[in-house]
């Protein structure tokens, strides 16, 4: 064999993400703007699809919500310890609700951590798989099926195009909002959607087809900031100010995404160039969001109470985090499992459930089964995860267990305060040019996660190997999306979706 399983595997991944991305990613970007919210029609491009035959609620069943931000560590929240004002929307809504001190995202890219959550599935175990583009959903009941066969009217609204409807997201959604036509108007591409944007279409549809509708609902709202690159909008451009340290150098720019000790290039902006200043933007994207954030909780509350006088379920997680100089890489994701990307807000609202904070691991994969619970619904479908409800209202500790940060090639398994770092994980997928009895090359490393958020090398937890191996060693066909026309390949690299020339 001329040609490695790891080495075929890298070279797949890049040829892979570039192609499905430039086929299939839609144009429509910005990271803030200071222009008020608009107030739009419905989006044309929304997808509104003939509700099937479906049960009626009971008259308290509660309203659900579901907030998820693209590229948010959950260090860089008050309510997580950030000492900087980021995030006051988020830390006042935390004061009402139980905050998980370690939830784990699935991966550390969108489209397979967004498929977790919609099937409480591992990533080896649904058919968006690994991949962040090329693959879908499509054989598993999603979350949002499931509300809308117990009755519920469904809607989404997403600001990242690799959450649109080609790759499934839209299955069990009344409404599913992925217009990203429109975008900041200081940046030359459009390729996102700003939360801003994102938060009208929203609130028209609360004022409009649920406040018009005597079903309870399940709202999903997903806010790309605060993705890079990082640019606030101008009224939120100092609100966090971080200060250059003493001995603080200028980060040289890089050539390419993941290359060690550099800005990468989309991340690039002219005049920034120290560490502190991309924090202080990161810091303040957050806080953009944050506002948008806030102002959703206020509407949504206000519809649950005033209009449809039922309880209100909210969840608020992220996607996934950011590496900010850990292991020397800057302002990416993607590329590993541990903690600076994997460690991801998890807060939870609902009714008869104290306020609190909980140590114990939570996933991606026990959101489904969480919010169905607390909405009464049951379902047959196999899941990964866990329902939080139960534990929480009973004051029951969190089962110690392992959940999974995958990105294909590695793996990070989370159990207690450490975590084993995998890789050579690979080969559960067939690779073209690859003999499938390559050998496995299995690289493991364990880690003790301490309370400040650092981690250390620890010796190897041996219990960890034969369940880590199980799940490794086994992965579920991808399900492939449709293609679409090219669009705009300098755009996709813009946002770091395109690794290499």
């Amino acid at each position: 064999m001329t040609v490695g399983y790891a080495e075929s595997f890298m070279k797949l991944t890049c040829s892979i993400q570039f192609l499905a991305l430039v086929s299939t990613l839609l144009p429509g970007i910005g990271c803030g703007s200071d222009s008020p919210a608009p107030t739009p029609p419905a989006s044309p491009l929304a997808t509104e699809i003939a509700p099937p035959s479906r049960a009626h609620p009971p008259d308290d069943a509660p309203n659900v919500l579901l907030i998820t931000v693209d590229t948010l560590r959950a260090d860089r929240l008050g309510v997580y310890g950030y000492p900087f004002d980021s995030s006051p929307q988020i830390d006042a809504f935390s004061r009402d609700a139980v905050v998980f001190d370690r939830g784990i995202a699935a991966s550390s890219v969108t489209a397979p951590s967004h498929a977790s959550m919609m099937t409480s599935r591992h990533t080896r175990e649904h058919t968006v798989g690994w991949l962040n583009g090329p693959s879908r959903l499509g054989a598993d009941e999603t979350l949002a099926e499931a509300f809308q066969r117990a009755g519920y009217l469904t809607a989404g609204f997403v600001g990242n195009p690799l959450l649109d409807r080609r790759l499934g997201f839209d299955l069990g959604f009344d409404v599913y909002d992925d217009d990203l036509t429109s975008g900041e108007g200081r940046i030359h591409f459009h390729f996102e959607r700003i939360a801003e944007q994102t938060s009208a279409r929203a609130f028209h549809w609360l004022e409009s087809d649920a406040a018009n509708n005597d079903r309870p609902v399940f709202l999903w709202v997903h806010y790309q900031d605060p993705h890079g690159p990082y640019t606030p909008p101008d009224a939120f451009a100092d609100h966090v100010r971080i200060n250059r340290g003493p001995d603080e150098q200028p980060l040289p720019n890089v050539e390419r995404e993941y290359s060690l000790g550099g800005v990468p290039p989309y991340q690039q902006l002219e005049g920034v160039s120290y560490l502190s200043e991309f924090e202080q933007r990161y810091a303040n994207e957050i806080a953009y969001a944050d506002h948008w954030i806030g102002r959703l909780l206020e509407e949504f509350a206000a519809f649950s109470e005033d209009r449809s006088e039922r309880p209100f379920v909210a969840l608020l997680t992220a996607d996934h985090g950011e590496s900010l100089g850990e292991g020397f890489r800057y302002f990416v994701h993607g590329h590993t499992t541990t903690p600076e990307v994997s460690h991801v807000p998890f807060i939870l609202r609902a009714p008869d459930i104290e306020p609190g904070r909980r140590r114990g691991l939570v996933s991606h994969v026990d959101v489904k089964p969480t919010l169905l619970e607390l909405a009464g619904i049951e379902t047959d479908a196999p899941q990964s995860g866990m329902a939080l409800g139960p534990l929480l209202k009973n004051g029951e500790p969190l089962p110690d267990r392992i959940v999974y940060c995958d990105i294909g090639r590695e793996l990070s398994a989370y159990r207690g305060d450490g975590f084993v770092r995998v890789r050579g994980t690979e080969g559960a997928w067939p690779i073209p040019g690859a003999s499938p009895d390559a050998p496995l090359p299995l690289s493991w490393k364990m880690y003790r996660w301490n309370d400040d958020g650092s981690w250390e090398r620890s010796s190897l937890d041996s219990s960890l190997k034969p369940p880590v191996h199980r799940y490794s060693r086994s992965a579920r066909s991808m399900l492939q999306a449709p293609p679409m026309q090219v669009r705009e390949i300098d755009n996709l690299r813009a946002l770091g979706y395109v690794v290499g020339d």
